[in-house]
């Protein structure tokens, strides 16, 4: 049977009750994750790896090993290492373990959840799952680029250009292939430097439809929609314009 379980009150337990190794107290043969969620933040192409502690509710005079497996809820795409089984030590009712996640083209700037649960077994109550959100770090400007589209959504390509560059040098693309087919709406970000930046959303057709907003955090730093041409269809209408990353 699966209980609510939070790390302190393991603790605030351990302190109530005074357990000693193998003796019989009031609680539960009881494991448990601390409190979740976490966060961490990979470099780009690198790896980042993380201490989770959990706790029992009682001592005991040797040591104790329990089976954790990832959940099938997560979403993390990248590489990453999770022990198959984690131990508390004898005489201890609080054991850790570490994870390692890697940084892939799948991880870019949107959460990711790795959600590790324990085992049932016979005889013992376990917590929760503990989830672990991760992202790729951004040590600069973080920009989120929405795209809304009309019924076509395969009409639809963007280009972001690095303005400072001579001539101007395409920095992302999307759209491709009837890449958002089906889709009423798109986010993808990006991590800018400072600098000057373009952005180009076009329509294949010429009827226009697509909205577009680029925002840092809460502010707005461009949107437009792709103009209808009016006929002469099919062509290639746009909208482009220039932002600065400070």
């Amino acid at each position: 049977m699966r209980k609510y379980f939070k790390y302190l009150a393991v603790f605030t337990a351990v302190i109530m009750f005074n357990c000693e190794a193998d003796d019989e107290t009031k609680l539960s043969n009881y494991v448990g994750f601390e409190i979740s969620p976490l966060y961490v933040e990979i470099p780009k192409n690198s790896s980042s790896t993380m201490e989770i502690t959990f706790a029992s509710s009682e001592k005991a005079s040797s040591e104790r090993t329990y089976s954790i497996y990832v959940d099938e809820s997560s979403t993390l795409g990248t590489e990453y290492v999770v022990p198959s089984t984690v131990t508390i030590p004898a005489n201890s009712n609080v054991g850790t373990f570490t994870i390692s996640v890697s940084d892939d083209d799948s991880l870019a700037f949107f959460d990711q959840t790795l959600v590790i649960s324990f085992q049932d077994e016979v005889g013992l109550d376990v917590s929760d799952s503990i989830v672990i959100t991760a992202t790729e770090l951004c040590e600069e400007t973080l920009i989120n680029l929405n795209l809304v589209f009309d019924d076509y959504a395969d009409e639809a390509i963007w280009r972001i250009y690095d303005m400072d560059a001579t001539p101007p040098a395409i920095l992302y693309t999307g759209g491709a292939d009837a890449e958002y087919d089906g889709l009423e709406s798109y986010d993808i970000r990006f991590c800018l430097e400072p600098g000057n930046y373009g952005i180009v959303v076009y329509d294949l057709y010429g009827d226009g439809g697509t909205d577009y907003t680029i925002t840092t955090g809460d502010d707005v730093i461009s949107s437009g929609s792709v103009p209808d041409i009016g006929s002469g269809y099919p062509a290639v209408s746009n909208i482009s314009a220039e932002f600065t990353i400070e």
